[in-house]
């Protein structure tokens, strides 16, 4: 006899619920755009920025992986399912240049950073009016990382 499992009932409103595992599911998409756009900075930086870009980039590339664990398991535990569509996931990172200056490579990075900085706020009111502070915490505590990732990319081409 196969057991049945309960319902799913964790506080929040389903279509809340259901809502904020729709928001999520673009915030993976722009996580994982970024993860794989800095990856593949990671090994075509070139020029006297190759080293602290090549070393900074291997460290955001692994927290950004490491994020989008965390997104997808939080949109697991929203009874959501993070999706991959071969065909267009992620967006961000189609077409993008072979050979660029470094200091292109950072500048289109912190605009990345600061684009999913945005979304995430975004997310985090939708889930603060749903009474979901779970996400709101995990999205809130990316953006600290999103924002000093991009700090210290700017900081990379200050003299």
């Amino acid at each position: 006899m196969a057991a049945t499992v309960p319902d799913f009932e964790n506080g929040l409103a389903e279509v809340a619920r259901i809502d904020i595992v729709r928001h999520l599911a673009d915030v993976l998409d722009a996580e994982y755009s970024l993860m794989i756009r800095t990856h593949v900075y990671h090994w075509n930086v070139e020029g006297p920025l190759f080293e602290p870009v090549h070393k900074l980039t291997e460290v955001q590339y692994t927290a950004l992986f490491a994020a989008v664990d965390e997104i997808a398991e939080r949109m697991r535990a929203l009874d959501g399912k993070p999706a991959v569509n071969v065909n267009g996931f992620p967006t961000g990172v189609a077409n993008l240049p072979q050979s660029q200056p470094a200091e292109s490579m950072i500048g289109d990075l912190v605009r990345q950073h600061e684009t999913v900085v945005r979304r995430m706020r975004e997310v985090i009111a939708a889930a603060e009016s749903a009474k979901d502070v779970v996400t709101a915490d995990l999205l809130t505590g990316l953006i600290a990382q999103h924002e000093k990732d991009a700090w210290m990319l700017r900081a990379t081409l200050r003299n």
